[in-house]
């Protein structure tokens, strides 16, 4: 394409009002052809572009062969001029250089061999010759000649041609696999554009003996020929490229009379779809052996299961395009619901997990699915407007039921959450099947939230197809709730309880969990494959573990215990109870004594508990907090020889100081009773040092300190000791020894009396290590 057109300025103002819009807004029906007025514009440019070639006077005289858009009657304001000449060169350079001058750029060779102008060019070169025009009587002679030469070595040469046609494609339709190209798709050469449109009509010339009935085909290419050609026309005039980009999409769309932007857009997908389809099948045909063909074209379907059986056997365009052919006449509407029970024994094939990927992928681009699921049919061609959707509705679905089976047979594929294929039975991956084919069959309907209303396919499909109640319910829950889990593990904290219990809610657990989770994974890589790493692999078997781990479960047990039994602590409590703690004790005694806690009026004696681990931890309570009480604790615990390996320390609503020591210790619970009852005289507390005190936080409400060091003899006793003289008032804290070393993180009441700074002046003087 060239960057400007060839049209002057004043041309151009008139080009816009000699292109007309539609006489109707296009529908996809190929006998509406005349609708379009892309043609009778092609012809005024051609006479625009004659002209100013006519007013230099070697024009005639070079005998110009038309080539390319110019040739095909296919031009657009800023088309490629393509030409060949075949006179004398001295006079073509002139005549080049002189319209170059004036701005005009062309794109010309002139034969390296007059005798023969294949000799030295590419293979769609000496196609173009095939449908090259002459404008003067010797040049038609000399290109009759050449046309002569190619079509006596047709066989040889259509071979070679066909070759480079797939080459091209295939490069092609990787270079616009992309997401750009679904939201903004590219006219000229995107998939389903006028490029696959020409080579198809090309192809179709070259071996048209080998076609039988090929008259549907060809009127879909003609009729998109006619309507993507207009759409190229009209951006040109205004300014843009061949690339249909978001901006323009509006106007194009009141251009055409379609009533919304999402509507044209959706019938110009169906549109390429159909082309590339079309385009397909003829360069199939064009590549298959006559005994292909011959056994395609015997092929006979008496019934609707015929149509399925064939597409299993052979999966190709050739049997897709004869199975379209008797769509209508096998699968009427009006017998749909007479046959649900075969349309889902159907889908129960195709959906098999263990079924082929070809197989699949036949069923959807021969429009069978449309038959098997008619809600299908809505979302062809459907462009979710964002940019991380890849595919259009009706592809994301299909991608999503190929991609579950590519994990089921290459999991290594899933990364860091592999670990879930093991886990998954044989009706776990049906489940996943089906959930992939129904999860997003209700987008597009307004006003209503797809995940919600894609249960009611579910349950009015399945009830048809004579599932059993609990398949169906199985698949309804996932289609449901296929969203939860990736805005969890994405969106939220995965070791939150809060997160946690949300998804219990939900029913995310067991056999659900597993299913959701790898369904998640399939929904991101059949959107868009380049949005799926391994880091939100990651992401996702971090929140798996989590809502499998002992925590959890932990959690689950006190939020059912708390409802149960009235218990009036909020739920952000059981996190802060600490992990060292919930492993250690059961959640249900945890609870119960919290519950005692917070009914009592009075303080509760102190608990000393021996876990199955061989654990001994030791519980203080009182009613109302007072400074220097966890001192007291702690040099109590310090004077009578028992070390602190880890602590959950508490001042709670209603319940009051509420703190747990896990001692380091070889007593037994009753030694340490009479202990605590003994009422031992306090030792003189050691001056152990620490290698770090640091500030972890600080807001008008909270200070968060931290403490680092090798473990020593009244570490604890000591920190909490200097920061009750320094007046600060410890709401709680977590401390723990992790084999010789400590790390101590107090929360503490903000203080306007002290600054903070001053605070660790005066800890790193009496606490902090001399290094």
């Amino acid at each position: 394409m060239a960057n400007k057109s060839f049209l002057s300025s004043d041309k151009l103002q008139l080009a816009q009002e000699i292109l007309n819009p539609p006489l109707m807004t296009p529908d996809g029906d190929v006998r509406k052809i005349s609708v379009f007025s892309s043609q009778s514009f092609s012809h005024w440019l051609e006479a625009e572009l004659e002209e100013r070639m006519q007013s230099h006077p070697e024009w005639k005289e070079i005998h110009p062969i038309l080539l390319g858009s110019w040739a095909r009657g296919e031009l657009a304001p800023k088309s490629d001029i393509d030409l060949l000449f075949c006179g004398d060169e001295a006079l073509v350079k002139s005549f080049v250089d002189k319209v170059q001058e004036q701005g005009l750029k062309l794109r010309y060779r002139v034969p390296q061999d007059p005798q023969d102008w294949t000799v030295g060019v590419e293979a769609f070169d000496v196609l173009a010759l095939l449908k090259a025009r002459p404008l003067t009587a010797e040049g038609a002679k000399k290109l009759y000649e050449q046309q002569r030469r190619i079509w006596s070595k047709k066989k040889t040469l259509r071979t070679q041609l066909l070759k480079a046609v797939k080459k091209e494609r295939s490069e092609r339709a990787s270079r616009y696999d992309s997401i750009t190209n679904y939201l903004e798709p590219n006219i000229k050469y995107g998939p389903g554009s006028l490029r696959d449109l020409e080579q198809g009509l090309q192809i179709y010339d070259l071996f048209a003996e080998k076609f039988v009935n090929p008259a549907h085909a060809l009127d879909v290419l003609k009729y998109y020929r006619q309507y993507l050609l207009g759409i190229r026309q009209k951006l040109h005039l205004e300014g843009m490229g061949d690339i249909l980009v978001s901006t323009s999409q509006f106007d194009m769309a009141k251009w055409l009379g379609f009533k919304s932007h999402k509507d044209f857009m959706r019938d110009l997908q169906r549109g390429l779809s159909r082309v590339n389809f079309y385009s397909d099948w003829i360069v199939a045909v064009a590549e298959s052996s006559e005994a292909e063909l011959k056994k395609t074209e015997r092929s006979s379907f008496k019934k609707p299961a015929d149509l399925s059986l064939a597409l299993h056997k052979n999966s190709n365009v050739l049997v897709q395009k004869k199975v379209r052919e008797h769509l209508d006449e096998l699968f009427p509407e009006k017998n749909l619901k007479k046959n649900a029970k075969l349309r889902g024994d159907i889908l129960k094939k195709v959906l098999d997990i263990k079924a082929s990927d070809e197989f699949l992928v036949s069923v959807f681009r021969s429009r069978l699915i449309d038959k098997l699921v008619p809600e299908f049919l809505r979302l062809v061609g459907w462009v979710q407007h964002d940019q991380y959707h890849r595919f259009t509705a009706d592809s994301h679905i299909m991608q999503a039921c190929r991609e579950v089976k590519r994990l089921y047979r290459k999991p290594s594929s899933l990364g860091p959450l592999k670990f879930l294929h093991a886990k998954l039975t044989s009706y776990d991956w049906q489940v996943l099947s089906w959930s992939c084919l129904y999860h997003d069959l209700a987008k597009g309907l307004e006003g209503h939230d797809h995940s919600e209303a894609g249960v009611k396919f579910v349950q009015s499909d399945f009830k048809s197809f004579g599932f059993s109640k609990q398949f169906t319910d199985d698949v309804k829950w996932m289609v449901k709730n296929h969203l939860e889990l990736s805005q969890a593990a994405f969106r939220k904290n995965s070791k939150d309880p809060k997160v946690w219990q949300e998804l219990r809610l939900m029913g995310v657990e067991g056999a659900a969990l597993n299913r959701l989770a790898l369904f998640t994974a399939v929904d991101i890589r059949a959107t868009n494959p380049e949005a799926w790493n391994d880091w939100k692999a990651s992401l996702l078997k971090e929140l798996v573990l989590n809502l499998e781990s002992k925590k959890a479960e932990g959690f689950f047990h006190f939020y059912k215990f708390k409802n149960k039994k009235g218990l009036s602590l909020p739920l952000e409590i059981f996190e802060e109870l600490g992990l060292s703690l919930i492993e250690s004790i059961s959640v249900e005694e945890l609870s119960q004594d919290l519950l005692q806690a917070e009914k009592s009026e009075t303080d509760l004696q102190p608990k000393i508990l021996k876990t199955k681990k061989g654990e001994t931890w030791v519980r203080f309570h009182q009613k109302r907090d007072r400074k220097g009480v966890l001192v007291d604790y702690v040099t109590q615990l310090y004077s009578l020889g028992l070390g602190v390996r880890h602590a959950s320390i508490h001042t709670l609503p209603k319940v009051g100081v509420y703190d747990w020591f896990q001692l380091q210790t070889t007593k037994s619970p009753q030694q340490i009773t009479q202990l605590l009852k003994a009422n031992i005289k306090s030792k003189e507390l050691p001056h152990p040092k620490f290698d770090q005190i640091q500030w972890v936080s600080a807001d008008d409400k909270e200070w968060v300190l931290s403490f680092k060091g090798p473990d020593q003899s009244g570490l604890l006793a000591a920190a909490t000791k200097a920061l009750s003289d320094l007046d600060l008032s410890i709401r709680g804290a977590q401390v723990h020894t992790w084999g010789r070393q400590v790390d101590d993180v107090f929360f503490l009441r903000a203080s306007s009396g002290i600054e903070r700074t001053a605070v660790i002046e005066k800890l790193q003087k009496d606490l902090g290590s001399e290094k």
